[in-house]
């Protein structure tokens, strides 16, 4: 490490002992984490956004495992994927499932046609666009 390097541990303790994870953050991935710690248990968001002041996290890249590790995610029980980008949730996903045991993961996806495809990777996908028009067609 070079003089100019700081190393800043900015996992909260309640990271630690997070039952669930949200990897991305940005509004969707926060109204996840704030939805979830209302019913309760303690949530830990990984963006490379994150910002102290929505709820507890880890500030790094979520496609990167050793964030993932340094964040704690092997103690999950959940882990909802949430990024802006279906090809990086995917690849989220499938990290996740690769490095870590007996974790539920659910992961978005914004193009409803995709659903499949995610399926077939053995993931629990929600569609963005399917539960947005949803809440829509309720609201009428």
């Amino acid at each position: 490490m070079t003089s100019n390097q700081t190393v800043v541990d900015e996992r909260p303790t309640e990271c630690e002992r997070s039952e669930y994870y949200v990897l991305g953050g940005r509004h969707l991935g926060s109204a996840v984490a704030h939805r979830l710690r209302a019913d309760g248990p303690p949530v830990c968001i990984v963006d490379e956004s994150y910002d102290q002041s929505e709820t507890s996290g880890f500030r790094g890249d979520p496609t990167d495992i050793r964030t993932l590790e340094e964040a704690g995610v092997a103690t999950a029980s959940t882990v909802v994927v949430a990024t802006a980008s279906d090809s990086r949730n995917l690849l989220i996903a499938q990290l996740v499932r690769a490095y870590f045991d007996e974790i539920t993961i659910i992961v978005l996806t914004n193009v409803p046609d995709r659903l499949e495809l995610f399926t077939e990777a053995g993931h629990d996908p929600v569609s963005a666009t399917s539960a947005l028009s949803d809440a829509i067609m309720d609201a009428i």
